[in-house]
């Protein structure tokens, strides 16, 4: 195999970007979907996804540790073989770019909606897939810097909005507790766990790249899933106590109602543009970190000696299928709601489990140390 290249994350990068694409475009549209579910008690669905997402984290870091140098689609590929590792590859590099897919979908119906009315939707794609080509180009380790200027901002940022909010909490939204019955915060918990901590498995992509401290590197999805949780747990909770769970339920983008409600002192408001930066943010870090591993999926299948030529052939694939994939948002809500759940269950918890178990086998480990890149 090819030597690994010089590009380097350290822990706090890898949590951060564990921490954006965790948030993702969950901070906007899982409120909706909590609400139509869990109702009032959608806090208590995340609290449940909560500790589903540190099961999730501890299985996370074992898989990390023994991946050593190779990617999660390169650890399948050194144990099946060429041909049977290639095929699993593709079936991955396909949901990264229907991931991808959808987040476009998103952001163009999303603003709009909201703020660009008539701008079309092929040039708010073209917009951000330019952005997304760019960090492609330059590498993991420019974007992984580029998301330590972005950390502070966003959870100050982050701070702000939720502090401002505080005025128009009323605490009688959250009863009866409980009121939904457990089916449905089952469900609602479901949700939450599978567009926030699921979809984060993106991160086992990016194993080459973390230096040589795997304890730092572990203990970073830990924090980076403990932080997410709690931000969009913030966010749910926020969202019944000041919209309550009627609003929630009608209102597709409660969280940008959320920040339209913010009002102090009659020269305060109308403050959902930052929400709007907040959103753009880790919307484009997980479409950035899907793109990247689709981008790395390809280059390992085709043994490419630098992944870097795919990113302007692949963004406007992503482009293309972008414009054709989600024609309008009934037939968006339609996609997250019925299918996305349990594809992501499928591919993002099934297989780091069974790769995770395979490699509990002593041959099936020395197989896969046997085929280790060189450290270059």
């Amino acid at each position: 195999m090819k030597p690994i290249g010089n590009g380097r994350i350290s822990a706090r990068q890898f949590k951060i970007m564990i921490v954006f694409s965790l948030i993702g475009d969950s901070i906007l549209i899982l409120p909706n979907l909590m609400g139509n579910i869990s109702h009032q008690d959608a806090w208590l669905s995340q609290l449940a996804a909560i500790a589903c997402g540190m099961a999730l984290a501890w299985a996370y870091a074992a898989l990390l540790g023994r991946l050593g140098r190779l990617s999660f689609v390169g650890a399948w590929t050194a144990l099946l073989g060429r041909i049977a590792g290639s095929a699993l590859g593709l079936v991955y590099a396909y949901g990264f770019y229907a991931m991808v897919l959808a987040l476009l979908a998103e952001i163009s119906l999303f603003m709009r909606a909201q703020m660009m009315r008539e701008t079309p939707a092929e040039a708010i794609m073209l917009a951000f897939l330019i952005v997304i080509a760019a960090g492609l180009r330059y590498g993991i380790e420019t974007f992984a810097r580029t998301s330590e200027l972005l950390y502070p901002i966003f959870i100050a940022m982050f701070l702000f909005l939720s502090l401002c909010l505080l005025p128009q909490i009323k605490a009688d939204q959250l009863l009866p507790i409980a009121g939904a019955g457990m089916p449905q915060i089952a469900e609602g918990s479901f949700l939450s766990f599978a567009y926030g901590f699921l979809e984060s498995a993106v991160l086992l992509m990016l194993t080459p790249y973390l230096e040589d401290d795997r304890k730092a590197a572990r203990s970073a999805i830990f924090k980076g899933f403990l932080t997410g949780g709690l931000m969009l747990f913030l966010i749910l909770l926020l969202c019944v106590l000041v919209l309550g769970p009627s609003m929630m339920e009608l209102k597709h983008y409660p969280t940008f109602q959320l920040a339209q409600r913010i009002e102090i002192g009659r020269f305060l408001e109308r403050l959902e543009a930052l929400l709007t930066f907040l959103w753009i943010v880790t919307v484009f870090y997980k479409a950035l970190l899907y793109s990247f591993s689709l981008q790395k999926t390809i280059s390992e299948i085709a043994r490419l000696q630098d992944d870097r030529i795919l990113a302007m052939p692949l963004c406007l694939l992503m482009l293309a299928g972008g414009m054709i994939s989600v024609p309008n948002i009934a037939a968006y809500n339609e996609l997250i709601k019925a299918q996305f759940p349990y594809y992501d269950l499928i591919l993002y918890l099934g297989g780091p489990l069974l790769l995770l178990l395979l490699l509990a086998i002593p041959a099936a480990r020395r197989r896969l140390e046997a085929r280790q890149p060189r450290a270059g």
